[in-house]
């Protein structure tokens, strides 16, 4: 019997986000690699980060993106940053390591 590994699921938490290109882009790029991993855009409003937080870490996510309204709230929420993150105030990706959630910012790498 032979084990694959579980495909990791990633997602892009924002409110609003139905508008978001992100799912298509990283899910397209799963496909070409040959990758089982999923990528979803999860609408979450602003008092509702805390709960979906707790709830990407219960649920084995392998890390989320932060959109608008986000950014700034899950600074905060979050068990560790990166030294970008905490000198910029504000997070736009989430890495679940260990159980943990580690937050870093890459706009600024992006640009």
């Amino acid at each position: 019997m032979t084990h694959e590994a579980l495909p990791r699921l990633y997602a892009v938490l924002g409110d609003p986000i139905a508008h978001s290109r992100s799912p298509a882009m990283h899910n397209a790029a799963f496909a070409a690699l040959g990758s089982p991993d999923r990528y979803v855009a999860l609408r979450v409003g602003a008092a509702d980060l805390p709960a979906a937080l707790a709830g990407v870490r219960a649920l084995g996510f392998s890390g989320v993106n932060l959109t608008i309204p986000h950014k700034q709230a899950a600074r905060s929420l979050v068990d560790a940053v990166t030294p970008a993150a905490a000198r910029i105030g504000a997070i736009n990706t989430v890495i679940v390591e260990g159980g943990r959630l580690c937050g870093d910012n890459t706009d600024g790498r992006g640009f």
